[in-house]
């Protein structure tokens, strides 16, 4: 055994788990560990005397911690040079281990368990869908969904220094500082903790009216105050692009008044639209819209001309506004009493555009495309889009939605949604519908329409330096919804917070308890 594993500290909370915590206990032996440490917490069933027996430094805490509390506490009294983390209820092969801490042997700074597998294909859980998003907005794909909040996981001297052992408390927080600071983040193994992990009551057990358990509500909850930590950071997109949209065109943008006269507009955004706008503003009308309204921004002199010869309102801007400011311009300038919004370089048919208006109609209040097809596609994992729509409606505890979005046309708004949330909102799709659900309005999937393979490709579309500017447009999209959501509730969102008693880690201070 090599000499720098003397310098290993093992850090195990547990909680009640004396008929498993002896089994973890002899796996860890094998590594020759320096010391290992089990925070017993709130533990009735002799957990505590049962390490003490099997040599491990205890420290006992009467009432319970808390998720990640424990592993907190054990940080702060560690010694090694390398720490592992594990739960006292999930014994792991030493074989299984050993990469984990030759990771950090080897000058890596952290060593995740790779569990990229539960975003294989289809509809992931909502944990794994939280981690997945948030690693992207940090810009770091390549951890898929893997955390700091799954064992095994295991740090150097030099990472928990960095990062601060309370910080662990909060460990989606921990990551956030570990990738700000650029230390060295690698999966070292794959360990199914997953179905390891024996039932409890918070996998079952919600809050209030919550859809979520409050596992779940716990975890949304975490990513949510990491999510914080980054805006307050890097801005309220967390430093993701904005697309080059003109926020200053749109905040000095007053519609001129005109009389109260459409029953149903439709605001379509063009840019050069010349072979696709005319037939679009036709479907439109057959649809039974009475106004339409084309917000010609950037665009060529010919997609005007032909959106006036079939009778469009055109409103002409020579500079190109950004995505989706269209949108808000025309929204301001309708008069109708449900707005339908579409893009005007594919052609949906009237039929489908009618479904979107009847809903509407009949109380609606946002009636979206309903695209959750896209969520179950077999043999794929879910995509950036789909999955930063998905995420966001959770955080709005509305799952049901799925990826939903306003983000996606068409979909119809009725004038009572506009008048509250303001026209400019509509710059930012999501932020809009965060601030419709948030209002009380009805926020329905109402009807599928195909506008992926329509779709045209655009130079935004394609790969980087490494990432889509339209993927990170929409995803930092997504992200100034959740800022909106944060300051409207707190760090977590009103997310449960798992009975985490936070006092310890301050009580801790520069005494040893």
């Amino acid at each position: 055994m090599s000499r720098r594993h003397r310098k290993l500290s093992v850090v195990i909370p547990a909680q009640n788990e004396a008929s498993s915590i002896g089994a973890v206990i002899r796996e860890v032996r094998k590594l020759s560990p320096l010391e290992i440490i089990v925070v017993a917490n709130g533990s009735t069933d002799g957990t505590a005397e049962a390490c003490r027996e099997l040599g491990c430094t205890v420290h006992e805490f009467k009432r319970a911690l808390g998720n990640d509390i424990g592993r907190a506490v054990g940080a702060y009294y560690a010694r090694g040079d390398a720490l592992l983390f594990l739960d006292g209820d999930i014994p792991v092969r030493s074989e299984q281990l050993r990469p984990f801490v030759e990771a950090i042997e080897n000058g890596h700074d952290i060593a995740l368990n790779n569990l990229a597998w539960l975003n294989a294909t289809g509809l992931p859980h909502y944990t794994t869908l939280a981690k997945k998003v948030f690693n992207r907005v940090m810009r770091r794909i390549d951890l898929a969904g893997n955390s700091l909040l799954a064992i095994p996981h295991a740090m150097s001297r030099k990472a928990l220094e960095t990062i601060g052992w309370k910080r662990l408390a909060a460990p989606v927080v921990a990551q956030a500082i570990a990738i700000e600071r650029g230390l060295s983040i690698v999966m070292a193994g794959s360990v199914d903790v997953v179905h390891a992990n024996k039932p409890r009551t918070m996998h079952i057990r919600r809050q209030g009216n919550s859809p979520f358990p409050e596992s779940t509500e716990r975890i949304l909850g975490d990513h949510l105050e990491a999510l914080h930590y980054a805006i307050r950071r890097f801005g309220p997109r967390a430093g993701l692009t904005d697309g080059a949209r003109n926020r200053d065109f749109l905040r000095a943008y007053e519609a001129p008044d005109r009389p109260r006269k459409a029953k149903r507009s439709a605001i379509i955004p063009v840019g050069e639209e010349r072979s696709t706008i005319q037939e679009v503003v036709r479907e439109a009308r057959r649809a039974g819209v009475d106004e339409i309204i084309v917000v010609a921004n950037g665009a060529d002199d010919e997609t005007v001309d032909k959106a006036m010869r079939v009778g469009a309102n055109v409103l002409a801007f020579r500079q190109r506004l950004g995505h989706n400011v269209g949108r808000a311009v025309g929204a301001a300038f309708s008069t109708g009493d449900v707005l339908l919004f579409i893009d005007g370089d594919f052609v949906v048919p009237a039929n489908d555009l009618q479904a979107y208006i009847r809903a509407a109609e009949a109380g609606t209040d946002v009636a979206l495309n309903d695209l959750t097809t896209l969520c179950y596609r077999e043999g794929m994992p879910l995509d950036a889009v789909s999955a930063a729509k998905y995420i966001l409606n959770c955080c709005l505890r509305r799952p049901e939605l799925l990826n939903g979005s306003m983000t996606a046309v068409p979909h119809a708004v009725r004038r009572r949604v506009i008048d509250a949330i303001g026209f400019r909102s509509l710059m930012i799709p999501p932020l809009a519908q965060a601030k419709a659900i948030r209002g009380g309005f009805v926020v329905r999937n109402v009807h599928y329409t195909d506008v992926v393979t329509p779709n045209r490709i655009r130079p935004d579309h394609v790969l980087r330096n490494g990432t889509v500017p339209a993927f990170e447009r929409i995803v930092g999209d997504h992200v100034e919804a959740i800022d909106y959501v944060l300051r409207m509730t707190d760090p977590r969102g009103g997310f449960f917070d798992g009975d985490r008693n936070r006092d310890i880690i301050e009580r801790l201070g520069g005494e040893r308890l």
